[in-house]
């Protein structure tokens, strides 16, 4: 109907929006729909930070509070006769780097007249969180533990000129080491430092014997440093690996820490960036020796008549710790079973009453980790002079 002249003009009113708190769901349900969208936009939000900041939460260098400010001489009371000094290097891609090296001075065996000087390299590598110097009491404590022991040992076997030594690597963004801590940086700097003690350490008059010690995610850093050095070295002078409350790899450990299907945590494992998968290094380890064994022959000769190995693959100890906090149980019988399926030298201590921290602490850990550091020293120089003799 026409509008009369004059007549005031009213606003059609306008067809009321249809949305979705106000017709698609009953009066009931938009108070918990509102809070659930809430609780999903701040799991959301948390899922996002942590893939964002991940490396902030896998490599704990800010914790203990002020750990990248500690120095060794903080320690040195609770570290002697062992004697500590801070070393500088720089990764492969020249980032530096600080590593501790320590050893027992003044406190070695007469060197006899035929005999040839050994020097027994420990490699450590720490766990995620901490600086370098706060470990130094437990390796000055293992330190002391295998120089007793060699000193007992040295009273049935022959007199040889030993020389102990414990370098720890304090991995980029550690400590007073530089940079920020990644993957692919940690494996550079495992490499260059593998290559720095091999270099500092061989001499022509000196058998040189190197064990590589990781503790934690620094388990699965060392097996990963040893598979890629054995890729591009080959046989060389690593003669052992420990592996001390080893994880299998980040994502295992991050599933088994966080069960809850609830939780984001176990769901994020498709975007990190941080793997350590030290299965796949053991995997790797057996491809490296059985490639060179299939390229040369399961036995070759080394121009002298004698028969050898192409590539030797250190043994391995894996020291588990029985009420691990951190690490699941399954971890360490993992790792054993899929060493041993792979045909490597798998010996395995489970620490009774042991925690995280303590495999190596307890007297039945260390009583296992310092036999085997002795034996593998024994068994490589055993069985180069055996090789050596044979040649006359």
């Amino acid at each position: 109907m026409d509008q009369a002249p004059g007549a005031p003009v009213v606003p059609r009113a306008s067809p009321p929006l249809r949305t979705l708190f106000t017709h698609a769901l009953p009066p009931i349900l938009v108070p918990p729909t509102i809070f659930l969208g809430l609780l999903f936009a701040l799991w959301t939000w948390k899922c996002f930070w942590i893939v964002a900041m991940q490396e902030k939460l896998l490599y704990l260098t800010w914790l203990p509070p002020f750990a990248r400010s500690e120095k060794i001489a903080d320690y040195k009371a609770e570290c002697g006769p062992v004697q500590w000094q801070e070393m500088r290097i720089r990764s492969l891609d020249g980032t530096p780097l600080a590593l501790c090296e320590g050893r027992i001075t003044g406190d070695t065996a007469p060197m006899p007249r035929t005999g040839k000087k050994s020097s027994v390299v420990i490699c450590y590598f720490q766990g995620n969180g901490g600086s370098t110097p706060m470990r130094l009491p437990l390796l000055s404590q293992t330190l002391r533990a295998i120089d007793a022991s060699a000193t007992l040992a040295s009273s049935s076997h022959p007199p040889r000129e030993v020389c102990y030594t414990v370098v720890a690597l304090s991995y980029r963004g550690y400590w007073s080491s530089s940079g920020h801590p990644t993957q692919s940086g940690i494996e550079r700097d495992v490499q260059a430092f593998l290559d720095w003690v091999v270099e500092t350490y061989a001499a022509p008059e000196t058998d040189l014997r190197i064990i590589l010690w990781g503790h934690s995610l620094g388990s699965a850093i060392a097996s990963t440093g040893l598979a890629s050095y054995l890729s591009r070295s080959g046989d060389g002078p690593i003669a052992g690996l420990v592996l001390e409350a080893p994880t299998s790899s980040v994502k295992d450990m991050l599933i088994n820490l966080y069960p809850q299907k609830w939780l984001p945590y176990r769901y994020l494992w498709p975007f990190l960036r941080s793997h350590w998968d030290s299965t796949m290094a053991m995997e790797r380890m057996a491809y490296w020796g059985h490639r060179s064994d299939a390229k040369h022959g399961r036995e070759r000769s080394n121009g002298d008549g004698l028969v050898v190995r192409p590539t030797f693959i250190p043994p391995i100890l894996i020291l588990s710790a029985e009420k691990d906090e951190v690490i699941p149980p399954h971890a360490a019988n993992d790792l054993e079973t899929a060493g041993r399926s792979l045909g490597l030298d798998i010996t395995r201590k489970q620490v009774l009453g042991a925690m995280h921290t303590e495999a190596s602490v307890k007297a039945e850990g260390k009583r296992a980790l310092v036999d085997f550091i002795l034996r593998k020293r024994v068994v490589r120089v055993s069985s180069a002079a055996t090789r050596k003799s044979s040649t006359h």
